[in-house]
């Protein structure tokens, strides 16, 4: 699943360079500059493999934490500190 997930990613990823290169190409040499939208980062949402500009997605991550406003795991992190072990981190939570 993984190697399919990452050829179908890489593919998209060329196709989308091939169609940058492509619209370069078409502008006259003194006018040949790299387009805001020709920055994109391959997410997977839902079900879909998107390109989303860098833009969008600067603006739905946080920096500091390196990583999205709203993952989707978050509402796991309980679950998941408590199979490993941090136990006392939600008897002070459940205290509370």
């Amino acid at each position: 699943m993984d190697r399919a997930r990452a050829v179908r990613l890489s593919m998209k990823c060329m196709a989308f360079l091939e169609e940058q290169a492509h619209k370069i190409k078409t502008l006259k040499v003194k006018n040949r500059k790299a387009m805001k939208s020709s920055a994109a980062v391959i997410t997977i949402q839902g079900s879909q493999i998107v390109l989303a500009p860098v833009a969008d997605v600067e603006d739905a991550a946080d920096m500091k934490n390196r990583r999205g406003m709203d993952p989707w795991w978050a509402n796991l992190k309980d679950l998941a500190e408590t199979l490993g072990g941090k136990t006392d981190l939600m008897e002070y939570v459940d205290s509370v």
